[in-house]
């Protein structure tokens, strides 16, 4: 269940919504983003086109 924060910020005079997930604390410690520019490191690789300068 997501939960929903609203905080006022003195700095703008304004309210904040901040929302919370739990689904995402289960990625917590987890790196995704090298493992996505591996894949896209291989696909390029295997292009039969050189990419333009």
């Amino acid at each position: 269940m997501k939960k929903v924060y609203k905080v006022k910020s003195d700095l703008f005079n304004k309210v904040c919504t901040l929302t919370h997930d739990p689904e995402l604390d289960k990625l917590q410690g987890k790196i995704w983003a090298p493992k996505k520019l591996e894949e896209a490191n291989k696909l390029l690789r295997n292009l039969k086109t050189p990419l333009p300068k």
